[in-house]
This record gives structure tokens, sequence and C-alpha cells, in this order.
């Protein structure tokens, strides 16, 4: 499969994998994510909490839920940010938004959006050391 970008015609990397694991982050300044946890008393369960429904609304889509990290930041002020690993079967791999993101990619960042991220600002990309990893049956590397 080619990819356009801009101008420019490039070939996608990962057409020969039957999988392509796709991550999902969202960066969370205010913290309002974790703020309902907060204010419950709990720790924050985002993971646990994510995955109860993840698993099933991604199977339903076709793909697999692997996992979330809650607790990531990034800047220099150590701003929360949490991540999800969906792994897309390459048919669906290849069916793109404007964004150029799959749509069932799409699906489950609008899914957790509505759990979670009330608009937030999203990042979306392949993991390329899971992508591989399963392409050629090596070890899995952990979620980072």
């Amino acid at each position: 499969m080619k990819a356009r970008t801009g101008s420019a015609v490039r070939v996608d990397p990962w057409a020969v994998c039957d999988w392509v694991v796709w991550k999902l982050e969202v960066d969370d300044p205010e913290q309002r994510i974790s703020e309902s946890y907060h204010e419950a008393g709990m720790g924050l369960l985002l993971a646990a909490d994510s995955r109860e429904t993840m698993v099933g609304f991604a199977s339903r889509l076709g793909c697999v839920y692997e996992g979330c990290k809650d607790d990531g930041s990034y800047g220099s002020d150590n701003d929360s940010c949490y991540a999800w690993w969906i792994r897309v079967p390459q048919a669906a791999h290849t069916q793109r938004t404007a964004r150029g993101w799959p749509l069932v990619v799409e699906e489950c960042r609008q899914q957790l959006d509505r759990m979670f991220a009330d608009g937030h600002h999203w990042h979306g990309w392949v993991d390329e050391g899971r992508t591989r990893a399963l392409s050629t049956g090596e070890m899995m590397p952990p979620l980072l």
C-alpha cells in the first residue's frame, strides 16, 4: 500500500505485517482525567477501568486491546499523559482517516475520549517495536 503525505507518496513499511500495533496517547496537563479519581479518594485506576470496556470494544472492531499505561508524564513540568495500545489487522490498518490513522484506531480514540479525556490532545502512531515483534515472533517489548 502506498500512503500519501502532502505531495509525496511513500510505501507503508507495515503493509507486509498481518497485525500492526498502534499507540494512542493523550496529554492531560490539567489532570482532569485523574481528578475524578482523586475526588473520590481513590488511586488512579485508569488502566483497569479502560480495560473493562476496551477489550470488548476493540474486539468488536476486529482488533486486540493490548493495554494501558497510566503513569506516564511529559515535558519539563512532568505533566500527566496516558497511553493505550491497540493491535490492528492489516486490512483495517489500510483504511485511513484524513488524520492518517486507521478508522478503527480513530473509533477507539473516540471511545476513550468519551470515557476519560473530555477533548484533550491525542497523538497516535505505530509502535514499531511491538509490531516488529509480532511480525518476527520475537519477544514482545513492554508497554512503554
